[in-house]
């Protein structure tokens, strides 16, 4: 087995606006990977890509880590170590170590604050129960989790989401169903059945941690749910996927439109999705957004725009550079984060405040 150091590389994106003054900033890691028998007497290791787990902005006064940046959370595929890094610099902040009953195959889930981990783990050795772990990223290992969530419905968990308050904990399921916990007083508020009979693809909050939206493959209506008690607040037909306006009033729906929650009537779409096949995500603020321009360039290339919310104004722009791997807007409005499509990652500046 085979482990190679973190690396840090410099290099010269192509831009479409250039007002920038910092490099772009990749990430690379190759760490320790489980070897893989590709024939008789040959042993070969593949790499392991980093994958990103989250983003968090700056903490408050009075919070622990209060002072620093805004963080995006890394992991390795076949990691056990969390990383923490500067969203904006690429710099580590701290780290992470996940004890072994860490299921490695499920994503972790980083809360709003970036003060929590959630990871899913193997069975309970006696009940073989599922189970659910909360992490401290503030306490070094072997701290031990700062909760336990034990239930026969979390065993086959896929995916984990906090509530950006950080008062709900959602867990995917490939059975077909989301839960959604008070992961702080160990107690499970409901559990939503798929009505398409396939697993949940997101697990969405509203900004103001009010509604709960599982979104299951293949659904092709949308339900919120109240995040505090469990109860069905809405349902907007014909609306199979979305994401939720930085005001939490209207859902961002496919083909460009926008749903207003309180009757699911369609609403003219805001200036910031003209053009555009969908949105990557907002800034913590709500001021800026990030969007997938519709179609290519003459030379098959993809675009991502940085603009203004209030206006729909592009900020920035650059061609994408397609890993697989999930992309985001660092908490501060003015970095790309994504893969460099050679199992890296990227804190690329598009436009400074």
């Amino acid at each position: 087995m085979t482990s190679k150091s973190t690396a840090l590389r410099r290099g010269r994106p192509h831009l479409g606006l250039s007002r920038l003054a910092r490099p772009l900033l990749v990430l690379s890691a190759l760490a320790s990977a489980p070897p893989v028998r590709a024939a008789p007497g040959e042993t070969r290791v593949p790499p392991d890509p980093l994958v990103l787990v989250g983003v968090a902005p700056p903490l408050q006064p009075g919070q622990a880590g209060a002072g620093e940046g805004g963080v995006v959370a890394v992991r390795g595929r076949y990691s056990s170590q969390v990383r923490l890094l500067d969203a904006v610099t690429g710099e580590a902040r701290r780290a992470v170590l996940l004890p072994p009953e860490v299921r490695l195959d499920v994503p972790p889930a980083l809360s709003a604050d970036g003060r929590w981990l959630a990871v899913a783990l193997t069975p309970d050795p006696l009940t073989r129960a599922g189970r659910v772990g909360v992490l401290s990223t503030f306490q070094p290992a072997p701290a031990g989790f700062q909760k336990l969530l034990v239930a026969g419905g979390l065993s086959g968990t896929l995916n984990l989401a906090f509530s950006p308050d950080g008062t709900r904990l959602a867990a995917g399921n490939r059975g077909g169903y989301a839960q959604l916990w008070d992961w702080a007083g160990v107690r499970r508020v409901t559990t939503v059945t798929s009505q398409s009979g396939y697993e949940p693809a997101r697990l969405e909050f509203s900004p103001d941690s009010r509604l709960f939206a599982p979104l299951f493959r293949a659904q092709t209506k949308t339900r919120l749910f109240d995040a505090l008690t469990g109860e069905l607040r809405a349902t907007l037909n014909g609306v199979g996927y979305g994401t939720f306006t930085p005001d939490s009033r209207g859902l961002l729906a496919s083909r460009g439109r926008l749903v207003r929650l309180t009757d699911g009537r369609e609403l003219p779409p805001p200036a910031y999705l003209a053009g555009t096949g969908g949105v990557i995500g907002f800034s913590a603020d709500g001021t800026r957004v990030l969007v997938r321009r519709s179609g290519v360039d003459a030379q098959g290339r993809e675009w991502l725009e940085l603009r203004e919310v209030a206006s729909g104004r592009t900020l920035g722009a650059l061609t994408r550079v397609w890993d697989g791997w999930p992309e985001a807007l660092s908490p501060d409005g003015t970095t790309l984060i994504g893969g460099d499509g050679e199992g890296g990652l990227r804190l690329l500046p598009l436009a400074p405040r």
